[in-house]
């Protein structure tokens, strides 16, 4: 080995046990924190250092001891981290970038789990319901637009029988007339009104979600003041309609009434049914005479049943089925200690259907039109009916009566009160 080779290893030596001097006191920080940092106490400590590598059977020369201490006060061979700067930060991520790029993909993939969750549960369900209101809004919307149209067909169609009864003269024709007309013209105008009304109140024909979510309660509520009109306006066309038929009805009713009345007359074989005839007809009249059509009308229903009640022709039977009732008694209410005995009749024509006939009941005093009524008979009329039945379950003599036509009342073979229940 030549003198330089042998000069670099024992400086090299040198180099490395002052490192390990260093790394001694630095695992003895008591020692140092006690006796580095003055000049009086280098000597002691070098002294220390020594022997503790004495100890140790290593021989470590004073100048290397001393080189160490100055070396751990210098600090020469301890590290000092580099202070913090974007350069160190990105340094830093770039050496640890696959540990960085897996928490990124974690936490994106979190993010990815968390929106889709967020989507699914509750913008979908607020996206559905948003559609389903709009549709609902719509359908509201579709709804009212055909019911205005409708509307405004019959109102137009007023307008027209309106112009057309002022051009007959039916304004003017009577009193009664006068003020039906005027009754319509007052509705045609509150309908009007309604019309004009609805139109300033215009709407989308279409709403979206997005819109409704916006601008949901103003649609609503302006839909509910729509629907307020049209119900408004509905009941002034119906009333304008109603009145236009009373006034059509009040041009041809007298007529129908006279055309009752006479062919009552022409049937009736008794004074009951011409009087009768006569008292409804001029209170029909009388109706007519003060603008009430309504009356008027009813006037010539009843007409019309006393003339089917005069036609009418069948024979009074007493019901003789098995399992049907044949008689009935009754207890008065006012007198317990009676008893009231009806027989049970129906009426049948020749070819043998059962008519519905109107039948005074004389518990309420109420007409009921029935297929089978009581008539009030003596108990002994009773009895002896009831044994008929009961000696073979059939009523020989079961013709209670004679409907002829001309006759209001059928012509009885059996006697009676007359009086009558409808319901037992």
């Amino acid at each position: 080995m030549s003198d330089a080779e042998k000069s670099e290893k024992i400086e090299l030596n040198e180099i490395m046990l002052a490192m390990d001097v260093v790394d001694t006191l630095r695992h003895q920080q008591s020692l140092v924190d006690r006796e580095l940092g003055t000049d009086d106490h280098d000597q002691a400590l070098i002294a220390k250092v020594r022997k503790i590598y004495a100890d140790q059977g290593l021989e470590v020369s004073d100048d290397v001891v001393a080189a160490g201490v100055k070396a751990l006060r210098e600090e020469r061979f301890s590290y000092n981290p580099p202070k913090k700067s974007l350069q160190l930060t990105l340094a830093h991520l770039y050496i640890h970038r696959g540990r960085w790029a897996k928490r990124g993909a974690l936490l994106l993939a979190t993010l990815v789990v968390v929106y889709m969750v967020f989507q699914f549960a509750v913008i979908a369900p607020q996206k559905r319901s948003r559609q389903k209101a709009a549709q609902a809004i719509n359908l509201r919307i579709d709804r009212q637009q055909d019911q205005i149209s409708v509307a405004k067909e019959r109102l137009a169609r007023l307008n027209q029988s309106l112009i057309k009864a002022k051009e007959a003269g039916l304004h003017k024709a009577s009193a009664a007339s006068t003020g039906l007309f005027d009754q319509i013209e007052r509705d045609i105008a509150v309908a009007r009104e309604k019309v004009q009304a609805l139109e300033k109140l215009g709407i989308k024909t279409r709403v979206d979600g997005n819109q409704l979510a916006a601008n949901g309660a103003a649609v609503t509520a302006r839909l509910d003041e729509r629907k307020e009109l049209i119900s408004a306006l509905n009941v002034h066309l119906d009333n304008a309609e109603k009145t236009g038929k009373s006034l059509a009805e009040l041009k041809i009713l007298p007529e129908k009434l006279i055309d009752q009345r006479d062919r009552i007359l022409s049937e009736a074989q008794q004074n009951d049914g011409r009087r009768q005839a006569e008292t409804l007809y001029n209170d029909a009249m009388t109706a007519l005479g003060r603008g009430d059509v309504a009356a008027a009308q009813n006037g010539y229903e009843l007409l019309q049943q006393l003339y089917d009640q005069l036609v009418q022709e069948y024979q009074l039977r007493i019901v003789s089925r098995e399992g049907v009732r044949s008689g009935i008694w009754r207890v008065p209410p006012n007198n317990p200690n009676a008893r009231n005995y009806y027989v049970i009749v129906e009426a049948v024509t020749a070819d043998g259907k059962n008519l519905a006939v109107p039948v005074t009941s004389e518990e309420d005093g109420k007409t009921h039109t029935v297929k089978q009524w009581g008539l009030r008979v003596k108990a002994s009329v009773f009895e002896q009916i009831k044994r008929d039945k009961e000696d073979d379950g059939i009523i020989n003599n079961n013709v209670f009566g004679q409907k002829k036509r001309g006759y209001l009342q059928p012509r009885y073979l059996i006697p009676t009160t007359g009086g009558a229940i409808t319901q037992w």
